[in-house]
């Protein structure tokens, strides 16, 4: 069955029929000012006011009519919603952004379809924050937004923009949740944005969640990117899809790429002739796509049904760490199928791959074979690999994979997190004196993180662990369930970069069978946590340390490991 050429092309048609037709007219004013929008009954709202909290604007008309500069506000009150769209313009400063947020309590404010195709558009922006907000795409019961937010870059302007931040937001029901990309013209050396942030995104029932990139542009059309926390599930495009259901998140035109400690579950829930997938990548240089979970892309009849797709044009994309699982067909798709558009120096590295339809890794299409490695994994399956349609491995190194892993589970420290100490086998500790005693941490439901009982640090979410006190360490603890030999799986790597690094190592019965690694302050690709196979007894335990390192010191220590054990008999 060989794939046919098909989200860059499918993005690409969205934004030639939206794009055209769009005008921006505004006026600049005085800088660092908050406008307030707040249109509930008894606000005392009014248009032709000055936008103050005691006197709010009631829609978005004076929101689109002005360009914003460096330190101005636009506040939405919690508990509103409008069907209206919301144009932006106008650029911040590295030290002082413009921010598109929330104010008040209660619910994020909501923006619901009105009449044009988009809820946010945000025009050749350079240092903007979007956070605290709810894009529902569904319109109680209009035709969906096709795009909740869409960041362009087009024309002269479109080129040189850097910061764009968005962080706490709701995206369900549109057809793209987030979507940056645009049509400026690049000269060698130039980007159109640099410097792209995205956490803590909640993406659901869209038909892509996150997307970057249109066919065509180069893969220096966005740099240094960096996506974390993002939780993307069921994009199935319900009640009823605009086009269709083709990626979760979408990866396309980036030069430099972080993808960490992200869910993205049960995409392609709709039918796309061209395939689906989980992530997709294409014409991406120099990414990492570390401790993630790629799960259960859908039945939907469509080619494809993998997790990850590398599809075209990639180079020194990694994948490290991550638990790729109960996809319909393969967790990793190597395409071949774009002539003169090989991947190339694909890594494949010290991730789980387990319980998917089809055998772990494919290499699909004989136009554009890929090159590179595969490294140092933990499968499941009749085979490690699979050739369709002309594919080969014949230019990959395949290297230090272990399995097939047996039984029905494997146990991914991230997967499993939990408040209740010991479920899955996991327990949550900590040791003020170095590592001679351990004791339980305590679960607070507010952050959901574990903790000492009245103490910020160490602590332990459910991607990330941050050590406390020069001789603090914390761990995750995991005891086995029955005798048999195991295979351990992991990559360490820093959340928040600076300082001076961290300590890895993983114990068994208290001693090392992983010995002590260190982490570098800024090391965002990290290190392998791996052990090929050891011997357990039914009660024995497996001790997972994060410690301060060597000096103790305690700063920019978060660190991203979620280890993975399997049994191997």
């Amino acid at each position: 069955m060989k794939r046919s050429k098909r989200t860059a092309s499918v993005l690409a048609t969205v934004v030639a029929t939206l794009v055209s037709g769009l005008t921006f007219a505004g006026t600049a004013h005085a800088a660092g000012t908050s406008y307030h929008v707040d249109n509930r009954s008894g606000s005392n709202c009014s248009d032709s006011g000055p936008g103050t909290q005691q006197r709010p604007w009631c829609t978005f008309a004076p929101v689109n009519a002005r360009t914003y500069t460096a330190g101005d506000k636009i506040l939405l009150a919690r508990g509103a919603a409008w069907a209206e769209s919301m144009d932006l313009r106008g650029s911040g400063t590295a030290g002082n952004r413009i921010e598109l947020s929330a104010y008040g309590r209660g619910d994020k404010p909501r923006i619901l379809k009105g009449a044009d195709h988009t809820g946010i558009e945000m025009f050749n922006v350079s240092h903007w924050s979007v956070n605290n907000l709810e894009i529902d795409g569904s319109g109680e019961g209009k035709a969906k937004l096709v795009f909740g937010i869409r960041a362009r870059y087009d024309g002269a302007e479109g080129i040189g923009n850097q910061d764009l931040n968005f962080s706490s937001l709701e995206l369900h029901h549109n057809h793209m949740g987030v979507y940056v990309a645009g049509t400026s013209t690049l000269a060698d050396g130039q980007w159109a944005i640099k410097g792209v942030r995205m956490s803590d995104i909640e993406g659901s029932r869209n038909e892509v969640s996150i997307a970057f990139g249109a066919a065509g542009l180069p893969r220096t059309f966005l740099q240094d990117v960096v996506l974390s926390r993002l939780n993307l599930t069921n994009d199935d495009g319900q009640p009823a899809a605009y086009k269709n259901c083709p990626n979760s998140l979408t990866l396309q035109n980036i030069t430099r790429l972080t993808v960490m400690d992200s869910l993205v579950s049960h995409a392609g829930g709709c039918y796309v002739h061209s395939g689906t997938t989980g992530i997709y990548l294409g014409n991406v240089n120099d990414a990492n796509l570390t401790n993630n979970i790629v799960a259960y892309t859908q039945q939907s009849g469509s080619p494809d049904q993998s997790g990850v797709n590398y599809e075209n044009g990639t180079s020194n994309v990694a994948l490290r760490g991550n638990l790729i699982t109960g996809n319909v067909r393969w967790g990793v798709a190597l395409q071949g199928i774009h002539e003169g558009s090989p991947n190339e120096d694909v890594t494949v590295e010290s991730n789980a791959i387990a319980y998917n339809g089809q055998p772990p890794i494919a290499a699909l299409g004989d136009d554009a074979h890929s090159d590179g490695v595969i490294r140092g994994n933990l499968w499941e399956g009749d085979s490690l690999t699979a050739v369709v349609n002309g594919g080969s491995f014949a230019d990959v190194e395949i290297t230090g994979n272990v399995g097939p892993a047996v039984g029905d589970r494997i146990w991914f420290a991230a997967r499993d997190f939990s408040p209740s100490q010991g479920l899955y086998g996991w327990r949550y500790q900590y040791s003020d004196n170095g590592g001679a005693t351990w004791a339980d941490l305590t679960y607070h439901q507010n952050d959901q993180s574990w903790r000492p009982a009245g103490s910020a640090l160490p602590v332990l979410e459910k991607w990330n662990w941050h050590p406390g006190g020069s001789s603090g360490h914390v761990a995750r603890t995991w005891t086995a369930p029955r005798d048999g030999t195991v295979a351990i799986r992991g990559q360490a790597a820093k959340s928040d970069l600076g300082g001076d690094g961290v300590r890895v190592q993983i114990q068994h019965n208290g001693r090392p069978v992983l010995g002590s690694r260190a982490l570098g302050g800024s090391d965002r690709v990290g290190v392998p946590t791996n052990v090929d196979s050891l011997t357990l007894k039914a009660g024995d335990t497996l001790r997972f340390i994060v410690d301060p390192g060597a000096a103790g010191a305690n700063s920019y220590d978060t660190t991203s490991w979620t280890p993975v054990i399997g049994y191997l008999n």
